[in-house]
C-alpha cells in the first residue's frame, strides 16, 4: 500500500492510497473464505459449497465487501498520517476495485491548520462583584408585588400615567387604512380592545397611543398623529404621518399589594428581612452562577486574541449548517411560516455565515488545546452531553438514544462539543480572576 499526498491549499490535500494486485488479492481471498463460511446454497449445509459456486452465485456481494474492505483499510492509512491531523474527507473516487489490477482510491480531505498555542495558559480575566446589591434587593421585590397586583377598575376620572387602559384604535395614511397598506400591519394597523399601559414609552406600540391615552376618560374619542421614523423597518410606514383613530373603552390601576404577614407567607418567609435576605442569596448565586460562564468566555477569548490560522472549508460549511439551523428553530418558534423562511433566505444565510467564522474558529482552537494537552473525551463527559442535548431538544433520553443510534454524524458532533467544553475547562482552571467594581 502507498500513500501519495497533494498539497491544494493550507487547509486541504489530495490524498490517493493504492494497492497493488497482490495486497488487492489477499483481500478478496478474505471476502471470500467468509463468505463460503457463512452462505446458505441450496443442497450444501453452510460452509461447505464449492468456492466456485459460491464466486459466481454471489459475484456483487463479494465485490461490494471487498471495496469495503479496501476503502476501510485506506482510511485507516488516512488516519495513520503523521504530518497533519485530518479534519473530515471531502470526498472519495475510486476506480474499479480488481485484484488482478490492484486499486487506488482519491481523497480530498481537510486538515487542522497550524495554530500558535501560547506557552502559558494562565489569563487574567475582570469579573463584577457577586454580592446583591439594595437596588438589586428592591427591584426582585418590585418584581414579586408587580406580579401579585391587582388591577381596579376605575370610572369616575381620567387615565394616568401607569393605569391600564383597553382602547380601540386605526391608523390612516392620507385616508387609507394602514391595515391596506402593510402585509402584518399587527399593532401599528387596527387594533380592538388592546391593553396598553398609560404612559410607558418603553415597552413596543404606537407612541402616540401609548402618550395620548393619559387624560383620556371611559368612552372618550380622539385623534393622534404618529410620525415614523425614516428608517422605519416597515418601509410603507417609513417617513410617513399617520393619523390614530382612539376610543378609550376601560380604565384600570394597578395596586401593588403592600410587604405584609399575608404576602410573606405567600413568599414563603416569616419576616421582611428573611425575605430580602432570601432575595439576597440567589442574586448572589445567580450573579456567581454568571460570572462561571463570562469567566470561561472571557479567559478563551483573552488566549485566542491575535492568534490566526486559515480555516477548513468543511470547518466553516458544518458551522454555517449548524448556525442556520438554530436561525430557523429560532425564526419557526416566534411564529414564522415555511414562506417566511423562503422569503428570508438569503438574509438568513448571510446573517449565518458573518456568525459561522468566529465559531468555526473558536472549535479549532480549542481542539488544538485539547489535543496538546491530552484532553480525551470519557464516558461521563458524553453522559453530560446526552442529558444537555436531551434537555435542547426536549426530547426523552430513550428516545434520543434511538435517534443517535442512527446518526453517527450527530453522535461525533457530540463527542467533538465535549471535547471543547474539556478544553474551555482547562483554560477557566488556569484563569485569575479580578474584581472590578462597576463605574
Amino acid at each position: 500500500m502507498k500513500t501519495n499526498i497533494e498539497k491544494i491549499n493550507d487547509t486541504r490535500r489530495k490524498i490517493v492510497v493504492s494497492f497493488d494486485s497482490s495486497e488487492v488479492a489477499k483481500e478478496k481471498e478474505g471476502v471470500v473464505a467468509e463468505f463460503v463460511q457463512y452462505a446458505k446454497i441450496p443442497g450444501f449445509r453452510a460452509g461447505k459449497a464449492p468456492k466456485d459456486m459460491v464466486l459466481k452465485r454471489f459475484s456483487g456481494d463479494i465485490k461490494a465487501q471487498l471495496e469495503r474492505v479496501v476503502t476501510n483499510k485506506a482510511v485507516e492509512a488516512l488516519n495513520g498520517i503523521k504530518e497533519f491531523d485530518l479534519f473530515a474527507v471531502v470526498d472519495l473516487q475510486n476506480n474499479d476495485i480488481e485484484s488482478s489490477e490492484g486499486a487506488a482510491l482519491t481523497f480530498t480531505a481537510d486538515i487542522y491548520p497550524e495554530v500558535k498555542l501560547p506557552e502559558d495558559y494562565k489569563t487574567e480575566v475582570e469579573l463584577s462583584p457577586v454580592e446583591a446589591t439594595e437596588d438589586e434587593i428592591q427591584k426582585t421585590v418590585d418584581f414579586y408585588r408587580n406580579q401579585r397586583a391587582q388591577y381596579n377598575k376605575i370610572e369616575d376620572r381620567a387615565a394616568q400615567k401607569g393605569d391600564f387602559v383597553q382602547v380601540s384604535y386605526e391608523g390612516k395614511i392620507d385616508g387609507k387604512s394602514i391595515d391596506e397598506l402593510v402585509e402584518k400591519p399587527a399593532m401599528y394597523g387596527k387594533q380592538k380592545g388592546t391593553w396598553e399601559e398609560a404612559g410607558n414609552t418603553d415597552v413596543p406600540g404606537v407612541r402616540s397611543i401609548i402618550e395620548g391615552v393619559v387624560g383620556m376618560k371611559v368612552g372618550e374619542k380622539k385623534n393622534v398623529e404618529e410620525i415614523f421614523a425614516a428608517d422605519f423597518p416597515e418601509a410603507a410606514l417609513a417617513g410617513k404621518t399617520a393619523v390614530y383613530e382612539l376610543e378609550l373603552n376601560e380604565i384600570r390601576e394597578k395596586k401593588l399589594p403592600e410587604i405584609d404577614e399575608a404576602f410573606l407567607k405567600d413568599m414563603g418567609d416569616k419576616t421582611e428581612a428573611d425575605f430580602r435576605a432570601r432575595l439576597a442569596k440567589d442574586i448572589t448565586a445567580e450573579k456567581t452562577q454568571h460570572n462561571e460562564v463570562l469567566k470561561r468566555q472571557y479567559a478563551v477569548d483573552k488566549l485566542m486574541e491575535g492568534v490566526d490560522f486559515p480555516l477548513p472549508e468543511s470547518a466553516l460549511e458544518e458551522e454555517r449548517q449548524s448556525v442556520l439551523q438554530e436561525m430557523m428553530m429560532r425564526f419557526m418558534s416566534s411564529g414564522a411560516t415555511k414562506e417566511d423562511l423562503e422569503k428570508n433566505k438569503e438574509s438568513l444565510f448571510e446573517n449565518a455565515t458573518k456568525e459561522a467564522e468566529p465559531r468555526a474558529k473558536m472549535r479549532i482552537f480549542l481542539n488544538r488545546v485539547a489535543v496538546a494537552n491530552s484532553l480525551k473525551v470519557d464516558n461521563e463527559d458524553m453522559q453530560r452531553m446526552l442529558w444537555q442535548e436531551s434537555v435542547r431538544t426536549r426530547t426523552r433520553p430513550e428516545e434520543l438514544i434511538k435517534q443517535l443510534k442512527k446518526d453517527q454524524a450527530r453522535i461525533n458532533r457530540m463527542r467533538s462539543d465535549a471535547l471543547l467544553q474539556k478544553a474551555i475547562n482547562f483554560i477557566a482552571e488556569k484563569a485569575e480572576v479580578k474584581i472590578v467594581e462597576k463605574k
